[in-house]
């Protein structure tokens, strides 16, 4: 429990770090899963295919809250990697990087500014 308190903390000092520096942040902030074939959207802890998962599994059309992207491990072309929340999903606010390919954000480049952490 206090891992995941500590945790919950660590993803609101980031936010607010986030949402309080120059980097341009668009203002619609969610925006939905897409193009998982069922399978669902893992979070990773680093923007790599093979980062430890924080979230398995979340579903086409659950939205996601963009905080800003990195690249990365290339994916499908893109290595634009998002850090996004889970808005909740599974019952707790996980945080870590997803790749953009599967974000329907209507744009092939990034919709968040570059992460300054």
């Amino acid at each position: 429990m206090l891992k995941k308190v500590t945790f919950s903390l660590v993803a609101v000092v980031i936010a607010g770090f986030v949402l309080l520096t120059n980097l341009t942040i668009t203002h619609a902030a969610f925006y939905p899963v897409q193009k998982t074939g069922g399978a669902g959207l893992d979070i990773r802890t680093t923007p790599t295919i093979n980062g430890k998962r924080v979230e398995t599994n979340i579903p086409d059309g659950k939205k996601l809250w963009l905080y800003c992207y990195v690249n990365g491990e290339s994916y499908k072309g893109s290595k634009i990697w998002d850090f996004a929340d889970d808005n909740g999903y599974g019952g707790d606010l996980d945080q870590g990087y997803v790749p953009d390919y599967f974000i329907k954000t209507g744009s092939s480049k990034p919709v968040v500014g570059y992460c300054a952490f």
